[in-house]
């Protein structure tokens, strides 16, 4: 049976794989680099994600105070529930908090998922160029990060602005042609969603720029977009099957409310389930970027054959292994 592999090396990385090989080796990548992977990710994504984390708890507090804390629908003090006065969601600014909860969860949450994927791919990056015997640290993540940082944001406007123009053109269009052909809507924006699901890969991984990257991503996935389709969407029911684990603090906390009368201070403990969830969010959001990440070196591997041709090209260079016997040496006399 053969070891499995350390991803040390670029050519751990660079290898045609089957389906049931990239969820295998999106894993065994997670485990086998999961120290030096995890104190990037507490050091450089964690503070968006907890940013993000107060947001929701503090709009969920409020949500919270809508339901009654008993099966009679009274609250506390005996009266009826006053939801309008609690919250009225037809003027958000009523409640300041529930508006900077929404801000804060807003900028928190693409804080964190940019700082993710960087972190994630930057760190792959370092992790090819390293020896296999010295370990990532930090520093040198960051360093690549921070040097690529504009390109990953000029990455994320073109999409924003593609997607906003392709959805005001083509959408128009297909309403003028016809109100039931606006359904045609969903099955576009899922191709090219699953299309540039390679983008953030082939941006970090080459050295091309923004456009190069995004013409990329189609290219690779040309007869391959179905098995892309299939990769994350195993991926992704796993990663919610272990993302729920983190939100059930929160749920014990609406039925304590609503079928235990328990009374608490609900600001201070939905901002601690919820940015438990956020913790959590890190650790499991990073399954499916690893998947498309083996994705990647899967087509290219395919389509171009770079490890392949690496490894021949690093034939003959390094030096022949020594072979000795313990029993019998050359300069010794003896029964050969």
């Amino acid at each position: 049976m053969p070891a499995k592999s350390r991803f040390t090396r670029e050519a751990d990385f660079r290898r045609e794989r089957d389906f049931g090989a990239k969820v295998g080796a999106t894993f065994e990548f997670v485990v086998a680099q999961f120290k030096p992977l995890m104190k990037c990710l507490l050091y450089f994504v964690l503070p968006g994600a907890l940013l993000a984390g107060i947001g929701m708890g503090l709009f969920m507090s409020k949500l919270l105070g809508m339901l009654p804390s008993g099966p009679t629908g009274r609250n506390r003090l005996g009266g009826p529930v006053q939801i309008a006065q609690q919250y009225d969601p037809t003027n958000p600014f009523a409640n300041a908090t529930a508006v900077l909860g929404i801000g804060l969860t807003a900028l928190g949450f693409l804080a964190a998922f940019i700082l993710l994927s960087s972190t994630v791919y930057g760190f792959v990056r370092v992790r090819m160029a390293t020896p296999p015997e010295e370990r990532v640290e930090p520093g040198r993540v960051w360093a690549v990060v921070w040097a690529r940082l504009g390109r990953v944001i000029g990455a994320w406007l073109l999409i924003s602005i593609i997607m906003v123009i392709g959805m005001g053109v083509i959408g128009g269009a297909l309403s003028l042609i016809g109100p039931g052909f606006i359904v045609l809507m969903g099955p576009l924006l899922l191709w090219v969603g699953v299309c540039l699901s390679l983008y953030f890969p082939a941006l970090w991984m080459e050295d091309g720029g923004v456009t190069a990257a995004f013409r990329r991503s189609f290219y690779l996935i040309k007869g391959k977009w179905w098995s892309t389709l299939g990769l994350y969407l195993i991926i992704s029911f796993i990663t919610g099957v272990i993302n729920y684990l983190f939100i059930i603090p929160f749920y014990a906390l609406m039925m304590s409310k609503v079928l235990l009368h328990w009374e608490f201070d609900m600001e201070l403990l939905s901002v601690a389930a919820m940015s438990f969830y956020a913790l959590g969010w890190v650790f499991t959001a990073v399954l499916p970027l690893v998947a498309m990440l083996f994705q990647y070196f899967n087509l290219v591997e395919r389509r171009e054959g770079v490890g392949l041709r690496q490894l021949i090209s690093q034939l003959g260079q390094t030096t022949a292994p020594q072979v000795s016997s313990a029993t019998y040496r050359p300069d010794e006399e003896g029964e050969y």
